[in-house]
């Protein structure tokens, strides 16, 4: 191992705790029996008649500076009122209490500390009222800290910001406290904070001073700052292209695995590496480290089927794996693919390490695994045994190299990181950033791919906009590789971002782009551009690619089947989009008749009225737009065509013979003097299961007027087929529907402009 990765561990042994300098929950709440003398009993939540009286017997809240208490509103405003005359009279509350003191411990770290709560001061913050930033004095002997319980009572503002090491958390008591919830927090104090002015209502707070019991080392929060200082000298030595992968002391469950979860001194350990990292040019991020192995199963007293343990909890319909794993193993590997989510830096996906990248003095796969699984025997393979070890890890790498690593990224990644670059205020890494851009492969950006780690790639690319936006360099934008990527991902780019794009730079250079998208005749690829298009407003420049962009639609058009389409509701889009674009070209009758020939080039039923008609109907300013009107006076033809002549009932019951499959020739000579017969209605087949199952068979098969039931009387049943008139009664509805559509639209558009 080199020298500075052992020095990295040693100087870890030496970062200790558990705890975070400020910790916060939420108790349920229950009726506290709340005393104040002078006041009686506290109802909640805490009305405004009942905060007048509280303020009756309270005083305005003094703050310490030094040795000396000072009354001065300008620094605190709030009332408060003294532990003595405060009392509670439901014995219940000491097990509340309870509760919270022992969360609180926890989340602090000193668990294993002795420590006590003593009630100080109950706490009044009307609207204005606020405490600017100031740090808790020592107001008895062992003091280490402050309790802070907000009571039920409306609210808005009062946050309390505590700051720590560099470090802030907000607290915000009003969402708890105005749903019956006891909120809390804690924190050391040294810690600086302050109340933030509340701006309406009232908050109403308990406070505790945490006192250590006993004469030993002061409770305190640990000061990252020193170790950080330590580790920058070390991370400089590691002159390194690879990932540093540095472990901490507890195995995890990928289950919600973040900063908040880590055990003992991993959290404090895990913070110091990451501040180091951002003080010296690396990025840095919490992960889990999997290592992996599948050998065979040493066999045990019972039978195996599929037995496993799952993250180390057991479900009651689980089996519980017995038997280890064998010496031979035949698969093994260590990766990282599970990150923590809870910061905005991106990860960098699925990575693969050996043992020896590993910075640790723990032996690896030791013990018992985070998850096992256990697989018996299934066909001519033997039993195996599957081991899963999952170790928290703070992995860092170098900003000089991470270009490099992103490039052998999928598409969720890089778009993951070009975001983040995007919304970074300072200055990007732009000759990087367009040599990722350059080299998105097919790949990427297929939408079938499900790329190297077998992830789909993202449906929305709209961060290359963005980061093309941030870049502002034109010439980039012309170049062929940043032209054939945006024509590759057109419609996977949103319509306000490609608005941006099209008004920030000159819209003239992305007709290629335009024209290259609308060339894979993807009505996809129709709707977004008419989407765009709808969008589109600002200088003349811009307007005249609108223009030209309108005055092609009619060609874009016929490339199309839009009647053949399965999704008539991406047709409908299409549709709608270009009726609204068509106000641009009201009076050019030319276009207005050729967009039109495009839609109604064919006219299946579904597509006219579901697409067409539908559409036209549904927007009375349509009336004014000679493309929708000219749509409108095709449908009324097509309409009247349909509707000419009724349906009218079949003459007698007789039915034509399906062809069906050859397969079903035997049933169909069967069935023919049957279907022939004009006065025959019934048949009953009395046969077994087999034989009626054959002929149900072939009857659901094709399109044919008869109604199937099984008489299950006698042996064998009987399937009974009954001739019905379905086929007049669909065309009937059917010529009704489309009567009552014609007569929709001629006066709809009666009133033609």
């Amino acid at each position: 191992m080199e020298t500075y990765a052992s020095q990295i561990i040693e100087l870890l042994h030496d970062v200790k705790g558990n705890g975070s300098f400020v910790f916060s929950g939420a108790s349920d709440f229950i009726p506290l029996g709340l005393h104040i003398k002078g006041v009686n009993e506290i109802g909640f939540p805490i009305t405004d008649t009942q905060i007048a009286k509280l303020i009756q017997v309270a005083h305005k809240a003094p703050f310490g500076k030094g040795s000396q208490t000072i009354l001065d509103t300008k620094v605190r405003s709030a009332w408060e009122i003294d532990a003595a005359e405060v009392s509670f009279l439901n014995p219940n509350w000491l097990n509340i209490l309870k509760e919270i003191f022992e969360q609180t411990k926890i989340g602090l770290g000193v668990e294993d500390q002795e420590i006590g709560a003593s009630l100080y001061k109950l706490l009044i913050y009307e609207a204005g009222d606020f405490f600017l930033p100031h740090k808790d004095s020592e107001k008895e002997v062992g003091m280490f800290g402050t309790l802070i319980i907000g009571l039920p009572s409306k609210h808005t503002g009062g946050q309390l910001f505590v700051r720590f090491d560099g470090k802030e958390e907000v607290i915000d008591f009003s969402d708890p406290a105005n749903v019956y919830k006891l909120p809390y927090t804690a924190f050391y104090a040294d810690c600086e904070h302050e109340i933030k002015p509340v701006t309406s209502g009232h908050r109403v707070c308990l406070v505790y001073n945490l006192v250590q019991k006993k004469a030993q080392k002061a409770i305190q929060p640990y000061e990252n700052s020193v170790y950080v200082q330590k580790l920058i000298p070390l991370l400089q030595a590691a002159n390194t292209d690879n990932p540093l992968v540095i472990l901490l002391g507890h195995e995890y469950t990928p289950t919600n695995f973040s900063m908040t979860v880590l055990k003992h001194h991993d959290k404090p350990r895990a913070e110091v590496l990451l501040q180091a990292a951002e003080q010296t040019g690396f990025y840095g991020k919490l992960g889990l480290l999997t290592c992996y192995q599948m050998g065979d199963l040493e066999e045990s007293n019972q039978s195996y089927g599929r037995r496993k343990r799952r993250y180390s909890d057991y479900d009651e319909d689980d089996d519980i794996v017995d038997g280890v794993m064998g010496e031979e193993i035949y698969e093994e590997y260590i990766n990282i693919e599970h990150w923590s989510k809870e910061d905005t830096l991106p990860s960098l996906g699925k990575i693969a390490f050996q043992a020896e990248d590993i910075i640790t003095d723990m032996k690896l796969r030791d013990g018992e695994p985070t998850e096992k699984e256990a697989e018996g025997y299934t066909g001519n393979a033997g039993m195996t045994m599957q081991y899963w070890y999952h170790y928290g890890a703070v992995v860092l790498w170098h900003k000089n190299t991470h270009f490099a690593m992103l490039n052998k990224q999928n598409a969720a990644n890089k778009l993951a990181w070009l975001d983040y670059y995007a919304n970074k205020r300072q200055a990007v890494e732009s000759e990087a950033i367009k040599t990722l851009l350059k080299n998105f492969t097919e790949n990427d950006v297929s939408e079938t791919s499900y790329g190297y780690d077998f992830k789909p790639n993202p449906k929305d690319f709209s961060a290359i906009a963005i980061i093309l936006i941030k870049l502002n360099d034109a010439a980039f934008l012309r170049s062929e590789p940043c032209q054939n990527l945006l024509a590759q991902i057109f419609n996977r780019i949103d319509v306000v971002h490609w608005v941006s794009l099209l008004t920030i730079f000159d819209a003239d250079m992305f007709k290629p782009i335009f024209n290259k998208a609308i060339e894979s005749k993807k009505i996809e690829n129709i709707k977004h551009l008419t989407e765009i298009l709808a969008n589109i407003t600002g200088t003349k420049k811009i307007e005249a690619f609108l223009q030209q962009q309108i005055e092609r639609l009619p060609s874009y058009l016929n490339q199309l089947d839009l009647a053949g389409e399965k999704t008539k509701t991406v047709a409908t889009a299409v549709l709608t989009n270009i009726i609204g674009l068509s106000s641009l070209k009201n009076e050019d009758k030319n276009w207005i008749q050729a967009t039109a020939n495009s839609f109604v080039k064919s006219l299946p039923r579904d597509y006219a009225n579901d697409v067409l008609i539908s559409t036209l109907l549904s927007s009375k300013n349509y009336k004014s737009l000679h493309l929708a009107q000219k749509i409108a006076d095709f449908c009324q033809k097509d309409l009247t065509k349909r509707t000419i002549i009724k349906p009218t009932p079949p003459a007698n019951w007789s039915r034509a013979v399906p062809k069906g499959s050859s397969s079903d020739k035997r049933i169909w000579e069967i069935l023919t003097p049957f279907l022939q017969s004009p006065t025959q209605q019934v048949f009953d087949y009395a046969r077994v299961q087999g034989e009626r199952g054959l002929m149900a068979s072939a009857i659901s098969n094709v399109m044919i007027d008869l109604k199937m039931e099984t008489i299950k009387k006698g042996s064998p049943h009987t399937l009974r087929l009954t001739k019905t008139q379905a086929a007049y009664e669909l065309d009937l509805l059917k010529w009704k529907i489309d009567v009552g559509l014609l007569k929709d639209i001629q006066q709809f558009y009666s009133n033609e402009v």
